[in-house]
């Protein structure tokens, strides 16, 4: 197996994790709170927008940029 499918690989089960995380978080009753939950908790503080834009620009940095 290569390096390549090892990553690819990685990727598809974090997003996969992701995913079940959101659905979970639908059940009624669940403590789990949903990704939008989540981010509008975060966004509501200057400190919350901060590292959101900073991880939407190290995400950028990262992968976007060639």
């Amino acid at each position: 197996m290569s390096g390549r499918a090892v990553t690819i690989a990685g990727y598809l089960l974090v997003v996969g994790c992701g995913v079940a995380l959101e659905l979970s978080s639908r059940r009624p009753g669940s403590p789990i709170p949903s990704l939008g939950a989540l981010l509008g908790r975060v966004m509501s503080t200057r400190s919350g927008r901060v590292g959101v834009m900073t991880a939407w620009v190290w995400l950028g940095v990262h992968f976007l940029a060639r």
